[in-house]
C-alpha cells in the first residue's frame, strides 16, 4: 500500500459492503434456478403419465375435451412459473439514476434514513455524488500538474501531499457510487425475485386446477341407458311360482 507521502492514494482494499451485495445477488439468482428446476420437475410429475393414465376412459368427445383443456391448463402453469423466474437470471443494468424509479421507493426509503452512510459527508444524491467524484479527480489531476512543474522542496512537499487528499477522496467517492449501484442491482433482482415467488405459487395453482380437470375428465356423469323391451303379444304366461316379476314381459 502505498502512503500519501509518495503522491499517491492509498488503495482502500475490498469494499465489504459490495462483496456482500453481489453475494446477495448471487444467492437470488440461485434461489431463482432453484424455483425454475422445482416447477420444471413438478410439471414434467403431472404431464408425464396423467393422460396415458386416463386416456383409456375417455368416451365422449366431453371428455376429450376436458382432459385436453385440463392438459393445456397446466402446461400453461409451468411455462408462466418459469418464464416469470426466468426474469430474475437475466441480465441487468443499473445506473444511478434508476433510483428514482417508483419501484425502488423502498430503497429510497432506507436511503433517506441515514444518507450519509450511502452518498458520503459532503453529497445529498446521486447527482452530487458524482459531481464530487469528478471535482475531487480534478482537483487531483490539477495538483499533479502543478506538482510537475514545482522546484521547490516546500511547495512539492505541500502539493504531493494534497494531491494525495485528492486522490484518495476521489476514490471514496467512486467506492460510494459502486456502493449505491450495487444496492440499485440487488433491489431490482429482489423485487424480481418476489414477483417470480408469488407468480410460481399463481402458476402452482393454475398447475393442480389443470391437473384437477383432466384426472376427473372422465368421471363425469352420464345418464344410463334407457333399455326398451319389446314384447310380442303371443308371449305365453309363465306359470305360477316361476320368477314373473322379474320378466318385462310377462303377463
Amino acid at each position: 500500500m502505498s502512503s500519501p507521502a509518495d503522491g499517491q492514494a492509498p488503495d482502500p482494499g475490498p469494499d465489504p459492503v459490495l462483496a456482500d451485495l453481489q453475494a446477495s445477488v448471487s444467492d437470488m439468482r440461485a434461489t431463482a434456478r432453484w424455483l425454475i428446476g422445482a416447477a420444471a420437475g413438478v410439471g414434467a410429475l403431472v404431464l408425464a403419465g396423467g393422460p396415458l393414465v386416463i386416456v383409456k376412459d375417455l368416451d365422449d368427445t366431453g371428455d376429450v375435451i376436458a382432459a385436453v383443456g385440463g392438459i393445456l391448463l397446466a402446461l400453461a402453469g409451468v411455462v408462466w412459473a418459469v418464464w416469470r423466474t426466468s426474469d430474475v437470471l437475466g441480465p441487468r443494468t443499473a445506473v444511478l439514476d434508476d433510483l428514482g424509479s417508483p419501484r425502488l421507493k423502498g430503497l429510497r426509503e432506507l436511503i433517506d434514513r441515514g444518507p450519509a452512510d450511502f452518498y458520503g459527508p459532503r453529497a445529498t444524491g446521486p447527482a452530487a455524488l458524482r459531481r464530487e467524484h469528478r471535482l475531487r479527480l480534478t482537483v487531483a489531476a490539477r495538483l499533479e500538474a502543478m506538482l510537475a512543474r514545482e522546484n521547490d522542496p516546500a511547495l512539492i512537499r505541500v502539493l504531493t501531499h494534497e494531491a494525495a487528499v485528492a486522490r484518495r477522496n476521489a476514490l471514496l467517492a467512486q467506492r460510494l457510487e459502486r456502493r449505491l449501484l450495487a444496492w440499485i442491482h440487488a433491489w431490482q433482482v429482489g423485487q424480481a425475485l418476489r414477483r417470480a415467488r408469488r407468480d410460481t405459487l399463481l402458476a402452482a395453482l393454475l398447475v393442480l386446477a389443470g391437473a384437477a380437470l383432466y384426472v376427473t375428465a372422465p368421471l363425469d356423469s352420464k345418464d344410463e341407458p334407457t333399455v326398451v323391451y319389446v314384447c310380442r303379444p303371443d308371449t305365453p304366461p309363465l306359470p305360477l311360482g316361476s320368477h314373473a316379476e322379474e320378466d318385462p314381459c310377462a303377463r
